[in-house]
C-alpha cells in the first residue's frame, strides 16, 4: 500500500500512542523498539521509517501528547483575550492533558529516568524551557500593552509553571489527599488569584 500523507500520519500516531503506553509500563530505558512494535502491531524495523531513535520517539510524545501541543496550536484570537481569561482557560486545558491516564502513567515512570538516565534530562529541560519561553513572551507582551503590571516575565513564568507542576506531582505521584480534594477549576482559580492578579495594574 502506498504511503499517502494520511497513512504516514496515522501510522506515526499509532507508534506514538504505543510508545507512550510502553514507556509508561516499562520506563524509557527498559522499553525496546520490539516492545513498541508489538504494542503497535507492526514490525520493529518500521519504527525507524518514522523515528530515527527512541529519543526521537520520546521527543514526539512530548511534542504531541503534552501541553506543548496546546501551546503551539493557540490561535491569535485566544492570545488576544484578557490575561485572566486566557490564562484560566490555558491552565484548565493543561490540567486536562497532564492529568489524563496516559500522561500520568508516563509521568510516574519518567521521573526516575530523569535521575538515572543521562539522555532524558536534556529532553525534559528543553521541553520545559520552550513552555517557559512561551509564557514569558506572552506575559511580556501583556506588560507592554499595560494589561499586566511590569515585573520579570521569565521569573513570573517559572512561578506560574512551578505551581502547576507542584499540584500535579502532589496529586499523582504523592497521592496527597489535600491536593486531590480540589477540582481543576479550583486549582486554576487559585493560581490565577495568587499569581496573575498580583500583576494587574495598580
Amino acid at each position: 500500500m502506498a504511503r499517502t500523507p494520511k497513512v504516514v500520519e496515522d501510522r506515526r500516531e499509532q507508534i506514538i500512542d504505543a510508545a507512550m503506553r510502553v514507556f509508561s509500563q516499562k520506563g524509557f530505558t527498559k522499553a525496546t523498539n520490539k516492545d513498541i512494535a508489538r504494542e503497535a502491531g507492526i514490525t520493529p524495523g518500521l519504527i525507524y521509517y518514522y523515528f530515527e531513535s527512541k529519543e526521537a520517539l520520546l521527543q514526539a510524545i512530548l511534542e504531541s501528547r503534552s501541553p506543548m501541543q496546546l501551546v503551539t496550536s493557540l490561535s491569535p484570537q485566544a492570545l488576544s483575550l484578557p490575561p485572566e481569561s486566557f490564562l484560566r482557560s490555558l491552565l484548565l486545558r493543561v490540567l486536562d492533558i497532564v492529568e489524563s491516564e496516559n500522561f500520568v502513567g508516563l509521568l510516574r515512570v519518567m521521573l526516575p529516568e530523569l535521575v538515572y538516565n543521562p539522555d532524558v534530562p536534556p529532553l525534559a529541560a528543553g521541553f520545559i524551557q520552550r513552555i517557559l519561553t512561551f509564557l514569558a513572551g506572552y506575559l511580556s507582551s501583556k506588560m507592554e500593552t499595560g494589561e499586566l503590571r511590569r515585573t520579570d516575565p521569565a521569573l513570573t513564568a517559572q512561578i506560574l509553571l512551578g505551581s502547576m507542576i507542584a499540584f500535579v506531582l502532589r496529586r499523582h505521584i504523592m497521592r496527597d489527599p489535600i491536593a486531590l480534594q480540589y477540582t481543576h477549576e479550583q486549582i486554576a482559580s487559585a493560581v490565577i488569584e495568587t499569581v496573575i492578579e498580583g500583576l494587574l495594574p495598580r
